[in-house]
């Protein structure tokens, strides 16, 4: 059997960085993933994709029927190497794909929005239950927050509560906001419901590994072929 990218790299990380991924693995989670609707500015996606990876989140969905999406790398201090950003054409393409495995989509909103969208359950944040299963935050893009066709194919609709005058916060801000509270929920429910599978560990630990040394993806084939 061909050793695997970690195996033939692994003489070349030092014990400190291999335990480190070994860490950062034990807390990754597909159980929380977030979806942007054609975001167009670069810091929001890289603060979002700061956010993503800081609490663990592994997966982004970038909606791009409209907007690339392409996170300034500065900003995003090396943050978008370590997690996976999955393209779709279209809110529909993307929707069906998260609904097909399992995930329930909350769109999040300012209160007074969520609370008017008819048919739909309205969660305050705290009150978001992952204990009923995987969950998508689906965000708006900037200024015009959800494109309605989208808020209609998600399952429920999420508000930050807030006291003062403004009326909404920063696509980036509720990201984090967001993704604190969830992870904090998380952490209460155990990691068997949450955590990656051996085999989801052991293909993200051979990306990481690659990534983990310089110039890795050639070295790596060096390796190989010897």
């Amino acid at each position: 059997m061909k050793p695997r990218p970690a195996e033939l790299l692994k003489d070349l990380l030092t014990q400190e960085r291999k335990a480190r991924i070994e860490q950062v693995l034990e807390r990754r989670t597909r159980f929380i993933t977030v979806v942007l609707d054609n975001l167009y500015h670069p810091h929001n996606m890289s603060a979002v994709v700061r956010s993503c990876e800081a609490f663990g989140i592994q997966d982004i969905h970038a909606i791009e029927d409209e907007n690339t999406f392409d996170p300034s790398r500065g900003i995003a201090v090396g943050a978008e190497r370590w997690i996976s950003v999955h393209r779709h054409p279209g809110a529909e393409r993307c929707t069906a794909w998260l609904k097909s495995r399992g995930y329930t989509l909350l769109a999040a909103d300012p209160p007074d929005k969520a609370e008017r969208t008819r048919g739909k359950r309205a969660f305050l944040l705290e009150e978001v239950p992952l204990d009923e299963g995987p969950v998508a935050l689906v965000l708006g893009k900037e200024l015009d927050g959800l494109d309605p066709k989208l808020r209609n194919l998600c399952d429920a609709t999420v508000s930050i509560p807030m006291t003062g005058f403004t009326e909404s916060l920063n696509v980036s801000v509720t990201a984090a906001i967001c993704l604190y509270e969830f992870r904090k929920k998380l952490d209460a429910m155990g990691r068997a419901i949450w955590g990656l599978s051996a085999e989801e560990k052991s293909a993200l630990r051979d990306e990481w590994y690659v990534k983990s040394v310089k110039h890795g993806p050639k070295v790596l084939k060096q390796l190989e072929t010897r």
